[in-house]
């Protein structure tokens, strides 16, 4: 059994990141409501926006912070806070493997599609164990997957 999980540093950059937008966010919200004579129209620009920003972040963390377990002709997978799915591994209908070379590395994704319609996304710099996963779908999974190259540097 091979668990990929989100690394820690990932979840406490972005819960970092939401604390301190968060926070921002509300002291301009305070000082709208306490002093709105005072930079009025940047209160009203900002506050909003970011919110708006702060909402992105937590959505695009909560969809990366994936747990997926696969092994024994089983997958597992659960977000953060969410219940755990359980699944054989004949439902998974495609899988397919992103490659984007840059100056400063490679960055991997891999998309897992199962019958239900559900995409599951994992990526070498977010989640842990991601090359024991590939390998395993590579082994067990006959489905045909298609291997996309993209050059950016």
């Amino acid at each position: 059994m091979t668990t990929s999980q989100p690394k820690s540093s990932l979840l406490i950059s972005i819960g970092v990141f939401l604390i301190g937008i968060l926070a921002a966010d509300a002291w301009l919200f305070y000082e709208l409501v306490q002093n709105p004579a005072s930079y009025l129209w940047a209160k009203l620009i900002l506050a909003p926006t970011l919110l708006v920003i702060g909402i992105v972040v937590a959505i695009k963390g909560y969809t990366s912070a994936l747990r997926l377990t696969i092994g024994n002709d089983k997958l597992t997978y659960q977000y953060l806070m969410g219940s755990r799915k359980k699944h054989k591994i004949t439902e998974i209908t495609s899988w397919n493997e992103e490659i984007v070379k840059s100056k400063n590395g490679v960055y991997k994704r891999l998309s897992i599609q199962l019958k239900n319609g559900k995409l599951l996304r994992l990526s070498n710099h977010e989640n842990s164990n991601y090359e024991s996963v590939l390998n395993y779908l590579k082994k067990k999974v006959k489905v045909q997957n298609k291997r996309k190259n993209n050059a950016n540097g």
